[in-house]
């Protein structure tokens, strides 16, 4: 979800700044294992250092806000470091389903675990049932061999999905 907080916080920079600065702070340490990033030694260095680089320009600051609502729940799930407000839901349920419930342009899920599943069918349930003003967000699922053979979700979603108004806006890439 820091994705968001990175494009909120380059709102008034040109994309090309962007680019670079999220390029500075792919680098990995060497030792890094594969799919350990948030286990990264260095991770809130190099956020910091692009923080320095990249500042918010001065009078941009209300155009570059965005507020992160980290889970508290999960260590590996660390707060949001280029969000400007840093919220608190005290049950992750809540959290969760406030996110999804605001997404009215779409989530785009990556590869995860049981959390992330159960936020793709509560999003679902949402659209399923119409829970946000008669309407239905977009769903992407990244990954297409993973969500349809190491966590098969998006066989049970598309059929759920069959015949229903949301089954045109799902996506899986």
């Amino acid at each position: 979800m820091e994705a968001t907080h990175v494009g909120a916080f380059f709102a008034t920079r040109t994309l090309e700044e962007m680019a670079k600065a999220v390029m500075s702070m792919s680098v990995r340490p060497a030792e890094a294992k594969p799919n350990t990033e948030y286990a990264d030694a260095d991770w809130l260095g190099r956020a910091w250092r692009m923080r320095e680089e990249y500042p918010i320009p001065a009078g941009d600051e209300e155009l570059c806000e965005s507020v992160g609502i980290p889970t508290w729940t999960y260590g590996h799930e660390p707060p949001a470091l280029f969000a400007s407000h840093i919220a608190k839901y005290f049950a992750n349920s809540v959290r969760e389903d406030g996110l999804l419930t605001i997404a009215n342009h779409g989530v785009v899920f990556a590869p995860g675990s049981a959390g992330t599943i159960q936020e793709i069918f509560q999003e679902a349930c949402q659209n399923h049932y119409f829970v946000v003003e008669d309407r239905c967000s977009p769903m992407i699922l990244m990954g297409k061999d993973y969500w349809t053979r190491t966590k098969p979700v998006w066989p049970l979603l598309h059929q759920l999905a069959e015949d229903q108004m949301y089954g045109e806006l799902l996506y899986l890439t």
